[in-house]
């Protein structure tokens, strides 16, 4: 009996995540190493207005909403942390239970 899933799988999570930061936040940098582990904070790759822009792009990305607990280092620090963190979300409680209906403009 397999396991099917609804959300996007964790390494896509980071590689869209990555591609978001580079076009947003590192476009006069294009040379600067990203790392699924570096710190996004502290080294110059997003400040605190940056986290506010990352958080609305996971959002509208991933069809979630995130609280304001959730916004930490730990869930929001690095790629990978982003990753685990997105992914538990779109794939908690058997999908749906953190997903928010789609925004109309």
């Amino acid at each position: 009996m397999s396991e099917q899933t609804t959300g996007p799988a964790q390494s896509e999570i980071v590689d869209r995540t990555r591609a978001y930061v580079r076009e947003n936040f590192l476009y006069m940098r294009p040379d600067w190493k990203l790392g699924d582990e570096d710190p996004l904070l502290g080294t110059g790759v997003i400040d605190s207005i940056g986290v506010i822009e990352l958080v609305e792009f996971l959002q509208d990305a991933f069809r979630l909403a995130i609280v304001e607990d959730e916004i930490t280092e730990q869930n929001l620090g690095s790629l990978a942390a982003i990753g685990r963190f997105v992914h538990q979300k779109c794939h908690a409680n058997g999908s749906g239970a953190s997903v928010r209906p789609r925004q109309l403009a």
